[in-house]
C-alpha cells in the first residue's frame, strides 16, 4: 500500500468572497447543515451495511465514527 500525498483544495475568490460577506450567524449555520448531513449519510451507510443493528447500535456506531473516539459512556 502506498502512502497519497493530501490535495489541497483552493477555494474560489469568488466564493471567498461570498462567505466573507456572510454574518457568523450564517456560517455557523453552514457548518451545522452540512454536519447533519454527514450524520443522515454515515447513518444510511450503516443501516444499510448492518441491516441487524438496532436503532441503540446504530447511533453509537454514527457517534463513534463521527467523534473519531470511543463514545459508549454517552449511551449507558
Amino acid at each position: 500500500m502506498s502512502i497519497q500525498r493530501p490535495v489541497v483544495e483552493v477555494i474560489d475568490k469568488s466564493m471567498v468572497e461570498l462567505l466573507q460577506r456572510q454574518s457568523p450567524e450564517e456560517r455557523l449555520l453552514i457548518a451545522a447543515e452540512m454536519w447533519e448531513t454527514a450524520r443522515v449519510m454515515v447513518r444510511g451507510s450503516l443501516a444499510q451495511e448492518h441491516p441487524e443493528w438496532n436503532e441503540s447500535t446504530l447511533n453509537r456506531e454514527v457517534a463513534k465514527r463521527l467523534c473519531h473516539r470511543e463514545v459508549r459512556h454517552l449511551y449507558e
